[in-house]
């Protein structure tokens, strides 16, 4: 498995974990406590998150040191374009939805919270469109 495929995994299992955790805790709570609980949850899963992708990006280049100093190929940047290209869409459909929330009573508060999420599930498309593309091998 290349290093670029073992950092996307590592990368959709954190966002899934973290993200996940946080707007479980949001939706558990019922957005019932004060702003900056939230706030400080939204801080928290950052450093989170950074902590755990530095942490296996650092175990897994020193499993592969040989396969993680390995430049990017064309392969790769072909992969990437394709997760990107794939990404930005969804992305986009989900923050006009936000957008379109205000209409059903959502408020200022709601849509930022929508945006995060719609951010999260781009990012989890990306990294799961970079597995596929190496799983599939193009």
């Amino acid at each position: 498995m290349p290093f670029k495929e073992k950092i996307a995994w590592i990368s959709v299992v954190t966002t899934i974990l973290v993200w996940g955790g946080y707007f479980g805790f949001m939706l558990a709570t019922g957005g019932k406590l004060h702003g900056s609980v939230y706030f400080a949850g939204f801080f928290g899963a950052v450093v989170a998150q950074t902590i755990l992708m530095a942490i296996a990006a650092i175990v897994t280049a020193a499993l592969a040191p040989a396969d993680a100093s390995a430049g990017t190929d064309e392969r790769d940047r072909n992969i990437a374009r394709r997760a990107y290209a794939l990404a930005y869409p969804v992305l986009i459909v989900l923050v006009i939805c936000v957008a379109g929330s205000v209409h059903l009573g959502f408020d200022r508060i709601d849509m930022a919270y929508g945006i995060m999420g719609s951010i999260v599930i781009a990012e989890i498309v990306h990294y799961a469109a970079q597995i596929a593309g190496y799983r599939r091998g193009n």
